[in-house]
């Protein structure tokens, strides 16, 4: 079963220079969305102006990534310490209940686009250092770049879930298969471009839930830049 969430039905908020769009919303009316899905709880997209910041205050005790799609971003937490995320870097956190930080656009003359999203931890595992990694383009052209994993394969971000998040980006016409074992599920969401994800058509902001199905099978329609998340 396929379930499609439109980008422009996230839910928008907007002030002093920054943009933020929800695909999962815990204060929105009770859907199937409001609470993500699976462990996946929460999908950001952020654009900052230039000089703008955000405060970022995860729920819960969750693993946190953030990724710079463009424009550099500065981190600061409220201890104090700070982080440069380049263009093409993610940072995961694995961060406690109360956990705030900022994001900054470093630019003083471009915006700042970003991705945040969170997944609830398996607590039978040891919380694990911070981690950063850049994401090579040239690694994820007409392929599944491994981000994330439980056990860090192939140099991917550490996730204490049996999770696996992929990042790819793709050309018109390029076709990807990613199997999906017995009880296992996964989120598709578009970052930017068009893909056929089977008979439906999905475009920059939607996002797709896939349960009881054997693959997730996509062909991009136009340039496009996608991420996976593989759940349990």
């Amino acid at each position: 079963m396929i379930v499609l969430a439109r980008g422009e039905e996230r839910h928008h908020h907007r002030s002093d220079g920054q943009d933020t769009w929800m695909s999962f919303d815990r204060k929105a009316d009770p859907d199937g969305l409001r609470d993500g899905f699976r462990s996946l709880k929460s999908l950001n997209e952020g654009k900052l102006a230039p000089g703008a910041g955000l405060l970022l205050e995860p729920e819960k005790d969750y693993e946190v990534f953030i990724y710079a799609r463009s424009g550099p971003l500065l981190l600061k937490t409220e201890a104090g310490a700070t982080h440069v995320l380049e263009v093409g870097e993610c940072r995961r956190w694995s961060v406690p209940s109360g956990f705030r930080y900022r994001a900054f656009n470093k630019s003083a003359t471009h915006p700042a686009q970003f991705f945040e999203f969170s997944i609830t931890p398996n607590r039978d595992n040891v919380r694990v250092r911070a981690e950063q990694k850049r994401l090579p383009a040239a690694d994820r052209k007409g392929a599944l770049l491994l981000l994330a994993s439980p056990d860090g394969k192939n140099a991917s971000l550490r996730v204490r879930q049996d999770v696996r998040v992929y990042s790819s980006l793709l050309d018109p016409g390029h076709h990807l298969v990613h199997e999906l074992t017995s009880g296992r599920g996964a989120w598709v969401h578009v970052v930017e471009g068009s893909i056929q994800l089977l008979d439906r058509s999905l475009f920059t902001g939607d996002g797709a839930s896939l349960v009881e199905e054997p693959a997730v099978s996509l062909t991009a329609r136009e340039p496009s830049e996608i991420l996976v998340f593989d759940v349990a």
